[in-house]
């Protein structure tokens, strides 16, 4: 699916021709800056002149060819470094794009498996309840028991059926999801393993992350490219400001007219060949120079005023994103002692309602904590892969090599329909 997002998603496509034409426009800067150029034209025409009664026609032709070469041009060699810098950035902002669509991607995927793993923790509970009510029914009918425990019981089915359509509405949103940004059809997971590891690790550690965004992490290169652009900008506004353009020049053309007067003509045939040098110096704007110039430098003041805005956000980040990771860890150890405390609650709970100590209202408390704990490991355990998707995110390193120790996590067998019985 990622590979899928990663061609067919809308805003990658939009970016990449951003990218394209950044490239062109990069590439017509350095043509204009540092390429020769040459020019050749061609005329046809016929001029009649009346002279008291005398007419003279004279037709003719001329051909001409001129070429330039660029000696010194500071102003546009500045503006090619400055387009060159802003095709680096609109690279950047694709990568950007890409690694924004694949984190949503990522995260529709997660939010998915962590509703089919509810999903069939609901339907082992409501499968447990079910017994449970038969249970009940059979002791009311023995005269053992009482119709509460019976509607107690039912009520907590009902429940559970409703918790159900929640989620099979999720799973239903989270695959609309996954197939817009894919643009295919998609079978959801049926969830996590059953025996699977509770945590493979796909990041590396803290301080390598922060070491690494400064060359990965796509805003930041972008506000960097930025920074660069702005620079080199400047540098072309201060150059078109006070230094002169100077170009060679050279240029051939070849005039031939044949005036005719009472039936008489004459060729005349003119050559020129001319080479030089050029110079442009821009004495007097009006005022238009100098405002270019504080332009590019309040642009670039604000472009590393974003680039440090950007280095901000990332180091928070990452920061953020370990802390949540290091958290989700903790509180999956905490939720196996919980479900294991809870199972244990459960069975001698049972022991005694069977013996007449208990309530049926305890025993479904107790099962009810049960799955309450399972149910909170699944989100911690979601909540810890979320954490290093939106690191890997950062780092711009989501991808299916960086994502693989995660996979074995997931059942890829497809998830099964809803199906109910009444009891």
């Amino acid at each position: 699916m990622l590979l899928a997002a990663n061609q067919q998603a809308a805003s990658n496509r939009a970016f990449d021709a951003g990218t394209e034409a950044a490239q062109a426009l990069s590439q017509q800067a350095w043509a204009n800056a540092w390429m020769p150029r040459a020019d050749a034209s061609a005329s046809a025409s016929r001029r009649r002149q009346q002279i008291n009664e005398t007419t003279v026609n004279t037709p003719a032709t001329a051909l001409s060819v001129s070429a330039t070469l660029p000696l010194w041009r500071a102003a546009d060699q500045a503006t090619a470094q400055a387009q060159a810098a802003q095709a680096e950035q609109a690279q950047w902002q694709a990568r950007g794009s890409r690694t924004n669509v694949a984190r949503e991607l990522s995260m529709a995927f997660l939010m998915a498996i962590e509703a089919a793993e509810q999903r069939r923790l609901t339907l082992a509970q409501q499968d447990l309840l079910q017994e449970q009510w038969r249970i009940n029914d059979r002791r009311l009918q023995a005269g053992a028991g009482t119709i509460l425990d019976v509607l107690e019981t039912r009520t907590r089915i009902d429940q559970s059926r409703v918790a159900v359509q929640d989620l099979d509405t999720r799973l239903a949103t989270q695959k609309l999801t996954l197939e817009r940004l894919s643009n295919q059809a998609v079978t959801l997971a049926t969830g996590f393993h059953e025996h699977s590891p509770d945590l493979p690790t796909a990041v590396s550690s803290l301080d390598e992350a922060l070491l690494l965004a400064s060359s990965r992490h796509p805003p930041l290169r972008d506000a960097l490219a930025q920074v660069k652009a702005a620079t080199a900008t400047d540098r072309a506004r201060t150059a078109e400001r006070w230094q002169p353009t100077v170009d060679a020049v050279a240029s051939t053309s070849l005039v031939r007219e044949v005036p005719q007067l009472d039936g008489f003509s004459q060729r005349q045939t003119t050559q020129e060949r001319a080479i030089g040098v050029q110079m442009n110096w821009a004495l007097f704007t009006g005022g238009l120079q100098q405002g270019r110039t504080r332009e590019s430098a309040a642009l670039l003041i604000q472009a590393q005023a974003r680039r440090d805005e950007a280095q901000a956000q990332v180091e928070a980040a990452l920061r953020d994103a370990y802390q949540t990771l290091s958290q989700a860890r903790q509180v999956i150890g905490l939720q196996r002692q919980v479900e294991q405390t809870a199972s244990a609650t459960y069975d001698a709970l049972r022991k005694a309602f069977v013996a007449g100590l208990r309530t049926n209202l305890d025993l479904l408390n107790a099962q009810q904590q049960i799955y309450n704990a399972r149910q909170n490991l699944v989100s911690a355990r979601v909540n810890a892969l979320a954490a290093q998707v939106n690191i890997l995110a950062l780092l711009d390193q989501l991808d299916a090599d960086h994502l693989a120790p995660l996979m074995p996590l997931f059942d890829p067998a497809p998830l099964p329909m809803l199906v109910e019985s009444t009891p």
